[in-house]
């Protein structure tokens, strides 16, 4: 009697357990996570921490034999010198100062948004007990601080004036007073035609040192001293 032999040679079928799918998984993503990361940091400037995320992120393919670690030890030694670079990230990544352009009542500055540019000159300011808003006499327990401007289009078309980021006002404590209100004349703004408008602050009493801050589409803000 003769029986057939299959010849499967000396190979032996390694089946994936759903574990190591997972695994494989997770590290992928721990690896795109790191040189993403990685990549956001050198776009920012901070280019020996960007280095360093990659450098991480070359450790996520090594082996934890290699590094004579288990795997879960390898996990948290990545997880710890990933905070830590980020905050090292964050503590270099620190807003940078305002900075202001200065000027006195009467003088005269540009400012632009988009592609338009503006002349303007902050002409006087005044104080009030009480405004007129919308046909109804307001009173306040401080003061309105009233600064009017003339502002001149120095193209060559007629523009709707967008005053962007509002202007405000600071003092001598650095406390901020955001805008109570202004008065735009209504049309567009003519080539080199003078428009007056007015700006309404409430302030109390005993601010003093006044700066009438406006920013524009550039990094550096005008600061107009008040004289009050």
């Amino acid at each position: 009697m003769f029986k057939n032999k299959e010849n499967t040679g000396n190979k032996t079928v390694r089946e994936m357990s759903l574990k190591t799918v997972i695994g494989y998984i997770f590290n992928a993503l721990i690896l795109i996570f790191f040189i993403f990361s990685g990549v956001v940091t050198v776009k920012a400037g901070q280019l020996v921490v960007g280095i360093l995320y990659y450098v991480l992120a070359a450790l996520v393919v090594v082996p934890h034999h290699r590094l004579r670690v288990t795997k879960s030890l390898k996990f948290v030694i990545l997880v710890i010198l990933f905070f830590i670079l980020t905050i090292i990230s964050g503590v270099n990544n620190t807003p940078d100062k305002q900075k202001y352009d200065y000027f006195t009542l009467a003088q005269e500055f540009n400012l632009k948004y988009g592609g338009n540019t503006y002349s303007i000159v902050v002409k006087d300011v005044r104080q009030e007990t009480k405004i007129i808003v919308q046909q109804k006499e307001v009173t306040t327990s401080g003061y309105f601080l009233i600064v009017r401007a003339d502002i001149v289009n120095l193209g060559s078309e007629s523009i709707d004036f967008k005053l962007g980021k509002n202007p405000e006002l600071i003092d001598n404590q650095d406390r901020r007073y955001t805008l109570y209100g202004s008065n735009i004349p209504a049309g567009k703004l003519q080539p080199s035609v003078a428009k007056e408008v007015s700006y309404f602050f409430e302030i109390p009493k005993d601010a003093s040192g006044l700066k009438f801050i406006i920013k524009d589409g550039s990094v550096v803000a005008k600061s107009i001293d008040l004289k009050r």
